[in-house]
C-alpha cells in the first residue's frame, strides 16, 4: 500500500488474520498480542493515508471464546486512525420461531456457547461519511397500510434500513477445493457486497489488504467497481485470481 498515492481508495473492505492460531499455509497467526496489534496499525495507517476523506473502511474480525477480546482489541487500535461510525453483527447462525438457519461451527464443550456472529466495524475518518441505506434495505412488514393511508399512499418506497444486524449465511457448496480453495478462513461474497452497496459509493476503487481467496474483488465486481488487493500466500492468489476470473468471464 506504501507504493500507492494518496486518497485513491474509495472503500476498503477487510478481514485480516484473528490470530488465533488458524492453519494458513505460510502466515503465522498465533503472534504475541502486542506485536499482532502493532503490526495491524501500520496496516491501518495505510488505509487512513490511501482512502479518500469520506470513504469507508469496513473492517471484519471474529473471535474465540478462549481470546473473547481480540476484536474489540483490533478494533481499538484501528480507533487510533479513525472514526467508529457504525458497528455491525454479522450473524451466520440464527434460531428463530422454531427454525435454525445457517451454520456455524459446534463447539465441544462444556464452558462455552458456539459462536454464531463477529463483528464488522465500519470506520471513516471523520465519522460523517454518508451512506445509502435503502441499496440494501428490508421490505416494510405493514406496508400496505401506508398504501391505503393517502397522505403516505406512493410516497414512500417498501424500503426500510436493515439495521446493524444482517443474517448473512455461508453458501452452502458441494466441492470446498472448487468455490473456496485451500483458505481456512473466507466470508460470503454476500457480506463484502453489503458493505459495499451501503456505502453509497457506485465508481470508483474496493482495497481489500488481505485478499485471501479473492471474495471482496468478486463483491466490487458485482457491485460495477474496480478493485485491489494484496495477498502473501501465492496458492491463495492463484486461486483468487482464478476464482475471479471465472466470475468476470459469466
Amino acid at each position: 500500500m506504501q507504493a500507492l498515492p494518496e486518497a485513491s481508495v474509495d472503500i476498503c473492505v477487510t478481514s485480516p488474520p484473528y490470530n488465533l492460531g488458524i492453519g494458513y499455509s505460510t502466515y503465522r497467526d498465533d503472534r504475541p498480542r502486542q506485536d499482532y496489534l502493532r503490526w495491524l496499525g501500520s496496516v491501518f495507517g495505510e488505509i487512513k493515508r490511501v482512502l479518500t476523506d469520506d470513504g469507508h473502511f469496513w473492517l471484519n474480525v471474529g473471535y474465540s471464546n478462549q481470546d473473547p477480546w481480540v476484536a474489540q482489541d483490533v478494533a481499538q487500535v484501528a480507533r487510533d486512525h479513525f472514526v467508529l461510525q457504525n458497528s455491525v453483527m454479522w450473524v451466520k447462525s440464527i434460531y428463530v420461531n422454531g427454525k435454525t438457519s445457517g451454520h456455524f461451527k459446534p463447539v465441544n464443550s462444556e464452558r462455552y456457547i458456539a459462536p454464531t456472529w463477529e463483528h464488522v466495524f465500519h470506520f471513516t475518518k471523520a465519522g460523517r461519511s454518508p451512506l445509502d441505506k435503502l441499496t440494501i434495505g428490508v421490505p416494510y412488514e405493514y406496508y400496505a397500510e401506508n398504501l391505503r393511508n393517502p397522505k403516505t399512499a406512493g410516497t414512500k418506497p417498501n424500503l426500510r434500513c436493515r439495521g446493524n444486524t444482517w443474517f448473512i449465511p455461508y453458501e452452502t457448496i458441494s466441492n470446498r477445493a472448487k468455490h473456496r480453495g485451500d483458505h481456512p478462513a473466507t466470508f460470503p461474497v454476500a457480506l463484502a457486497e453489503n458493505c459495499i452497496r451501503v456505502s453509497g459509493i457506485t465508481s470508483g476503487t474496493v482495497l481489500d489488504p488481505f485478499m485471501g481467496s479473492g471474495t471482496t474483488a468478486i463483491a466490487a465486481h458485482r457491485c460495477g467497481l474496480s478493485w485491489m488487493g494484496f495477498e502473501i500466500d501465492a496458492n491463495y492468489r492463484d486461486f483468487a485470481l482464478d476464482r475471479i476470473a471465472a466470475e468476470t468471464a459469466g
